[in-house]
């Protein structure tokens, strides 16, 4: 009899010991659900491969496998990241870098822990019958230039030149090529990802129409980086690194795999406008300027981002010099496995 109690006891505790794991089970299963930030990324622009990278480590579970729940915001004219970002509306978002800096010496609040985009892709169009293929012959014409500071690199190159700019007439230029098509601009800013491809869309041949880039001479601004609070870089620098880590996987892959890539970004289409063919080029274009001159993905090069600030000063799209060492960092990069090139 006392042997069968003792046999009965031995199976309860057993069951019991088994229960009590379920239960650890469960609730570290709880706190390791409950340890995933849900955190928010909020573009420059809206959904196309200009983004492929974050959409590429999103779809592949890149951001969760770091502990990121992340939900990517098209940007819109309307919707602008540093705003949102500094508001606290998004975590993350992404910006030009000289629209960065130029808008970063005013708040000051930001701070760029990532320079995904080594070349910005900005360009000078013309058509051929213009005979407009260099900056010389701008004098007299009709110019379409943003004015979110991407003017900084066309007046750079103005003053680089020499060119009388009051023999020019300078205008504002929207988003849409209508201008240019219809000869109401002789020269236009584009990117070469978007504005030109459209413009080559419309039924202009590659031969029928003029680049005058600005890296040709010498006048390089780096493109999109990644950015956050100053204040959630110095009180979550491990979302930051995880951030920057599985962003940098996400750029790595859709640089190598652009056709999967591109089918990826229009998963994401939620407007349902973009055209796959036109999202090949535009891939294949990103990737270049990604790799822009074997630049070290995600890495800021402190002589390049000193090169745009000290233009932004200087053609007045801001009135004071901020370091800019206080608006960047590499830290996070380093962190995140980042390596420069050899």
């Amino acid at each position: 009899m006392d042997k069968m109690i003792s046999t009965k006891g031995g199976i309860v505790s057993i069951i019991l010991i088994v229960f009590l794991l379920a239960v650890n089970f469960q609730s570290a299963m709880a706190q390791e659900s409950s340890s995933v930030d849900k955190i928010s990324l909020s573009l420059q622009w809206h959904t196309q491969c200009q983004f492929a990278g974050y959409y590429a480590a999103l779809d592949k579970g890149w951001y969760m496998d770091e502990g990121i729940d992340l939900t990517i915001k098209p940007g819109a004219a309307d919707r602008n990241s540093i705003p949102l970002v500094r508001s606290g509306v998004s975590d993350f978002g992404t910006k030009w870098l000289a629209d960065f800096l130029g808008a970063e010496a005013k708040g000051h609040s930001l701070i760029s822990i990532a320079q995904i985009v080594q070349k910005n892709g900005l360009v000078l169009i013309s058509k051929k019958g213009s005979n407009i293929t260099t900056p010389s012959d701008f004098t007299g014409k009709r110019i379409g230039i943003w004015f979110f500071g991407n003017e900084a690199q066309f007046y750079t190159l103005m003053n680089k030149q020499d060119l009388p700019l009051d023999k020019m007439i300078i205008k504002p230029l929207k988003w849409s090529i209508k201008p240019f098509l219809q000869d109401t601009f002789d020269v236009i800013n584009v990117m070469l990802y978007n504005e030109y491809l459209r413009v080559l869309d419309s039924g202009y041949s590659k031969d029928e129409i003029n680049i005058i880039d600005f890296a040709d001479y010498d006048l390089n601004f780096p493109g999109q980086v990644l950015f956050t609070k100053k204040s959630t870089l110095k009180n979550r620098p491990s979302l930051c690194e995880r951030m920057v880590r599985a962003s940098l996987k996400g750029w790595a892959w859709a640089v190598e795999h652009q056709k999967e890539a591109v089918d990826i970004v229009l998963k994401n289409d939620q407007a349902g406008v973009l055209q796959k063919e036109r999202q090949l080029k535009q891939m294949a274009i990103m990737a270049e300027l990604v790799n822009y001159k074997n630049r070290a993905l995600g890495y800021h090069e402190p002589e390049q981002v000193e090169f745009v600030m000290q233009n932004l000063v200087k053609h007045n799209v801001i009135s004071r010099y901020i370091d800019p060492a206080e608006l960047y960092t590499n830290f996070i990069w380093e962190k995140a496995g980042g390596r420069k090139q050899d």
